[in-house]
């Protein structure tokens, strides 16, 4: 499971963030996972607190953004935004095509005390 490696990650920069900050506690941590990143997120929302349970974000509030995908069609070139890598092309039909954003994983902020 590479998430909990994910979360393991998430905890360290979190923590060194903190640390650099000077702050004595972690309020929020916003993370941003597009629709079409390949981790599970129930995965993620289980393994996070556990990874950040001996930090100073042991208590803070974990929100997941889920940005949807983006695409540009294979067959004929239109913008697509889905919830999926599978949302089909509604000028075409055709399925899939180049993800363009909806892939990210990122902490986008972190709300300290």
């Amino acid at each position: 499971m590479h998430e909990l490696s994910l979360c393991r990650s998430i905890a360290d920069l979190v923590e060194a963030a903190a640390v650099d900050a000077g702050c004595v506690a972690v309020r929020r941590i916003t993370l941003e996972i597009g629709r079409a990143a390949p981790v599970e997120i129930e995965a993620i929302r289980f393994c996070l607190p556990l990874c950040l349970a001996e930090t100073r974000a042991a208590e803070a509030e974990i929100v997941i953004d889920r940005p949807p995908v983006e695409m540009k069609c294979r067959s004929c070139g239109t913008l697509i935004s889905g919830e999926s890598r599978f949302t089909p092309c509604p000028a075409c039909g055709g399925g899939g095509g180049e993800i363009l954003a909806g892939d990210e994983m990122r902490v986008r902020s972190i709300e300290v005390d």
